[in-house]
């Protein structure tokens, strides 16, 4: 079943000329440079509330124009339908999804007039993410994210070298990268892979795919099939090969098996870097030696040159019936800046800059691979707002539990199958029935 990631930042350009509501709002003009000083009051919807965008942006926005007053709407665990008719923000931080939606309703301003001004350079942005969201528009532009974030395949080169086996290479597909950790020998406490669990990396070679775990027409739990079945297959064969492992399988250290050197992959997103990588050089000091680089994350056989793995982590809209636009823009155009872009350079982000020039990596590794792929966002256009929230990990747990008793010959695999799918039902019926309640009160 294919997850969608919520947002959490975003992107936007500068330029010149006007721009102009839909026929639906009241005419507005939005000049490229509005007045320094101008005095306004707008607010923002933005994930994680006043806490999260005086870090992200707030504080360097504020001392730039001090007479531009942002109220911060937390929108995490709120749609945006609720948080538009209650609040009426200026400027939106929407995920994909929300952002789809909203130019479908005539409720973002067409952003192109204004970014033909030179002052705003485009070329100096992510040409694909500019393309891709240009595309979703129509042809029209209604926002950019300033940053975003994408996978890689995590390597250890010392490893590698170690047991004379060929570095992953771009564009590998998740067979090919399991037929690939299968070379290293298990036997020696030495794995080829770690991944979180069974069901996180059943889900990514799904959804790599085009399998979802779930029918979203019919709320049917569909994992009983021939081709969820050759993936059950290729992965049991990798874990009960120990090319493969998980958290439960290496030890409980507080460290997973890819920073302690036991295992020589794993896929993360960027802000595993800081999260894992950094913090351990910090904890541990020169005790910590890893010798690592990426590779682009793993594709689809058919299409290469995209990745399901890049995610939009908030993009910077305007409220076409916004009565402070001008200020709206202000907001969008600067977090969107090469000047913020240039401030966040200097420092570790758990997040990618949207603007190329400015790519933080001290460490020379090869950082390009987030970037050189086409977003391929098709998993992110299905609707599973009607799919309770809780239900994924409950998911997850059958399958734990399943697969274990495969491994330990005391089921099938088709045995298994069946009765995931069937307790699987059970739990989203179950989940439906008092979703349903919920609502109704």
């Amino acid at each position: 079943m294919r997850i969608r990631l919520t947002a959490m930042l975003a992107v936007i350009l500068l330029a010149s000329i006007l721009l102009t509501a839909c026929s639906s709002t009241p005419k507005q003009t939005i000049q490229y440079d509005g007045d320094p000083e101008m005095k306004a009051s707008i607010k923002l919807m933005y994930p994680g509330g006043e806490e999260w965008f005086a870090k992200d942006y707030g504080d360097l926005f504020r001392a730039k124009y001090p007479d531009i007053e942002v109220t911060v709407i937390d929108n995490w665990d709120r749609r945006y339908k609720e948080v538009l008719e209650k609040e009426k923000p200026d400027v939106f931080a929407l995920n994909f999804w929300d952002y789809k939606k909203l130019i479908e309703e005539d409720l973002l301003y067409d952003l192109d007039n204004l970014i033909t001004n030179d002052a705003f350079n485009l070329d100096g942005m992510h040409s694909e993410l500019v393309n891709f969201l240009r595309q979703q528009g129509g042809g029209k532009l209604y926002g950019l994210p300033p940053v975003f974030t994408n996978k890689a395949i995590y390597y250890n080169k010392d490893l590698f070298d170690k047991y004379n086996v060929p570095y992953p290479e771009d564009q590998m597909t998740w067979e090919e990268l399991i037929q690939l950790a299968k070379r290293f020998p298990g036997e020696d406490g030495i794995n080829g892979l770690y991944m979180e669990s069974f069901s996180s990396l059943l889900e990514e070679v799904a959804n790599n795919n085009s399998l979802s775990m779930i029918n979203e027409k019919n709320m049917k739990v569909t994992v009983n099939t021939e081709s969820f079945k050759k993936i059950f297959e290729t992965l049991l064969d990798a874990y009960e090969a120990k090319a493969v492992v998980s958290p439960v399988q290496s030890g409980g250290s507080i460290y997973d098996p890819f920073i302690t050197g036991t295992s020589a992959m794993t896929v993360k997103y960027y802000s595993y870097i800081f999260n894992n990588i950094y913090w351990a050089k910090e904890e541990r000091g020169d005790n910590f030696q890893l010798n690592w680089d990426v590779a682009s994350a793993p594709v689809n056989d058919s299409d290469r040159g995209t990745t399901k793995s890049l995610v939009f982590q908030n993009i910077f809209s305007v409220n076409a019936k916004s009565g402070q636009a001008q200020a709206a823009w202000e907001l969008v155009k600067f977090v969107n800046s090469a000047e913020v872009a240039k401030a966040k350079s200097k420092t570790p982000n758990l997040s990618l800059l949207t603007r190329t020039d400015y790519i933080y990596n001290p460490e020379g590794k090869r950082l390009e691979v987030f970037y050189n792929k086409k977003p391929n966002m098709s998993w992110a256009l299905v609707d599973e707002s009607a799919i309770p929230v809780r239900f994924t990990s409950k998911l997850f747990v059958i399958i734990e539990s399943e697969v274990k008793a495969v491994m330990a010959g005391v089921k099938t695999l088709d045995e298994a199958l069946k009765s995931i799918e069937e307790r699987g039902q059970e739990q989203l019926d179950k989940q439906l029935a008092e979703k349903s309640k919920t609502e109704e009160k």
